[in-house]
């Protein structure tokens, strides 16, 4: 059963928003770029996982995905984290394409792709640090010291796996994603003592999802880039070119002529998503371009259904999970 569903992470949409809004030719933007070509590929392998683990046993498995927990000081963030009465296994999602060669001895993995050569963190020491933090943080809430297998899954199916034939301990703590399902089952077999009673499942369940803290990201901060730096405007969805016009209660495209009802949608979640979550009429027609205080309030008054104040200073809330 899916404890805690996947979403597409807030910093991605971020990334995403900031895309469309920063010159092509800015200094940052191709190491923004990068950036989200990284992160949406850390994505789609995690989404790549949703059917093998749709064939775990639903009654014996809780599937928490992109799990964020505090221990002490510090946070750690796991992938996937598997829950059953007999033991935790937590899965750290690679998708990678290429080949990777992991190097035991420098505690790296070395991918191959057309030629040349890149290095990455070792996954293998990654999750184990998650499973050290996991069974700190069980031991803080008082919940029995269950079995923690850290793996270790290469989502991409074409990727080639190359592993130290004299390293004996990597190759326990990798699979490609086919695996899940004959693994879980090795391990269903291993572990056949609940540490477990179903309310104290419950119990954990509940405390987990509490005590999840999503990140948070400052673009602006970590980027170091000023809100004059973003393309101000309606894109147009047909085209993708700043700015739209508005015409007769109708946004229109200045380059292709596409016309549209609702493309002041997008433009307010990127606000929402790069700037802030609120917004007022005065800083409505600064972002979205030339349009009237009474436009910009019959627009803000269809998308944002909760508002507070009064006249100029009235704020309206976008829902950014809505527009």
């Amino acid at each position: 059963m899916i404890a805690k569903p996947r979403t597409k992470p807030i910093s991605l949409l971020k990334l995403e928003a900031l895309l469309k809004r920063l010159p092509e030719v800015h200094p940052k933007y191709s190491l923004i770029k990068s950036d989200y070509a990284k992160q949406k590929a850390g994505y789609l392998g995690e989404k790549f996982l949703e059917y093998p683990l749709s064939c775990l046993p639903g009654k014996d498995y809780l599937i928490f995905n992109d799990l964020r927990l505090l221990n002490g000081k510090h946070f750690f963030q796991m992938d996937v984290l598997l829950l059953t009465p007999f033991f935790i296994s937590i899965l750290e999602v690679k998708n990678i394409s290429g080949s990777i060669f992991f190097n035991s001895l420098f505690k790296q993995i070395i991918r191959t792709i057309e030629g040349k050569e890149e290095g990455f963190a070792d996954p293998v020491a990654q999750v184990k640090r998650q499973a050290e933090h996991l069974r700190d943080w069980l031991e803080r809430y008082g919940f029995p010291a269950l079995p923690i297998v850290p793996l270790v899954v290469i989502a991409n199916e074409r990727t080639v796996i190359k592993l130290d034939p004299r390293d004996k301990i990597t190759p326990n703590f990798v699979i490609p994603s086919s695996d899940i399902i004959s693994n879980m089952r090795f391990y269903d077999k291993k572990f056949t003592s609940p540490f477990l009673t179903p309310r104290q499942v419950k119990k954990l369940y509940s405390r987990l999802i509490a005590d999840h803290t999503p990140v948070e990201m400052d673009i602006f901060q970590r980027y170091a880039l000023q809100k004059t730096d973003l393309i101000k405007g309606v894109q147009c969805p047909g085209c993708l070119s700043f700015p739209m016009n508005r015409v007769h209660g109708n946004w229109k495209c200045l380059r292709c002529s596409h016309v549209s009802q609702d493309a002041h949608n997008q433009a307010l979640k990127d606000y929402a998503l790069l700037i802030k979550t609120s917004i007022t009429n005065k800083e409505a027609r600064d972002f979205l371009g030339s349009i009237s205080s009474d436009t910009a309030k019959r627009i803000l008054q269809q998308t944002c259904k909760v508002s507070e104040g009064n006249n100029k200073g009235k704020l309206y809330f976008i829902p950014v999970d809505k527009v």
